[in-house]
């Protein structure tokens, strides 16, 4: 659930970031592209659901 109201979170401060560029094609473009590597490293420390496996194994 944590992960879900993260990237919904995320979604709002992309969408604001946007927005606030708008009319700078090629800053939208940067910011974009800045703002998803940070999500990408960032997500993966939120913590997710206990008890489940987010990554299948070797025999799997």
């Amino acid at each position: 659930m944590a992960k879900i109201v993260f990237t919904v979170l995320w979604a709002g401060v992309v969408i604001a970031v946007n927005s606030m560029l708008d009319g700078n094609t090629w800053a939208q473009y940067l910011s974009t592209f800045v703002l998803g590597g940070i999500y990408a490293f960032t997500v993966d420390k939120v913590p997710g659901p206990r008890g489940k496996r987010t990554q299948e194994g070797p025999g799997l």
